[in-house]
């Protein structure tokens, strides 16, 4: 008899055993294929980071080369009245005002986040700084491109002047003259000189931390490779 129940709690650990080791092999598998998909959605959020980088330093030439534009305008317009003779050598007079935003990729981001792949690695550090990246930094970025946009869109002021090839089919050349030598037009530039300022600030502070996330995660994926 007691060799019977012996047999029957050996019988009994076997499967348990069987069991435990089965599990313990699916929770493996399970974790080896989440890893894997992680592996995935990281080099998917590098390339568009890297592709984010080279929209951002376009967007930032663009934006600085206008600044340039209007502090070159305030420049003369504080030595002397603008005539005529001196339009051709005002860069702005010769340029449509416009601004370039900068709206990132995030795709593979909220892709990664939506499948739980970002919150179940949240402890490590990579994955702290993308959050911060992408919640924090890439949200500012866009909150102050709609505020540049909304700005653009509502100044009527460049229509003065809209661009100085065309001048000659819109306005008469003196009353042009007076209007761009106004207060008015001298303060509309000047909010523009200080509106392109801070979001060129704005915009390479977002490409530094760019530049610091992109290299911590493509040392991150060769480290696990």
């Amino acid at each position: 008899m007691k060799n019977i129940f012996a047999r029957g709690g050996i019988e009994f650990l076997a499967v348990m055993l069987g069991i435990s080791v089965s599990l313990w092999v699916d929770e493996r598998r399970i974790e080896a294929n989440s890893q894997e998909d992680f592996q995935a959605d990281l080099f998917a959020i590098h390339n568009e980071l890297k592709d984010d980088l080279i929209t951002i330093n376009s967007a930032m030439d663009f934006n600085s080369d206008m600044l340039n534009k209007f502090r070159h305008l305030l420049s003369v317009m504080e030595k002397d009245k603008v005539d005529l003779s001196a339009l051709d050598t005002i860069p702005l007079f010769n340029s449509y005002p416009e601004n370039r935003s900068f709206f990132g990729k995030k795709s593979a981001y909220l892709a990664s986040k939506s499948s739980g792949h970002l919150n179940r690695n949240s402890h490590l550090m990579i994955v702290q700084e993308l959050t911060k990246l992408y919640d924090q930094i890439y949200s500012r970025m866009e909150a102050n491109n709609e505020f540049m946009d909304k700005i653009a869109a509502e100044a009527d002021s460049w229509k003065w002047y809209i661009s100085y090839p065309l001048r000659g089919h819109i306005y008469e050349p003196n009353d042009f003259i007076k209007k761009i030598n106004s207060s008015e037009f001298y303060n509309w530039a000047v909010k523009n000189e200080f509106l392109f300022t801070f979001f060129v600030s704005i915009m390479e502070t977002t490409r530094k931390n760019m530049i610091v996330v992109e290299g911590e995660l493509n040392d991150f994926i060769l480290q696990k490779n």
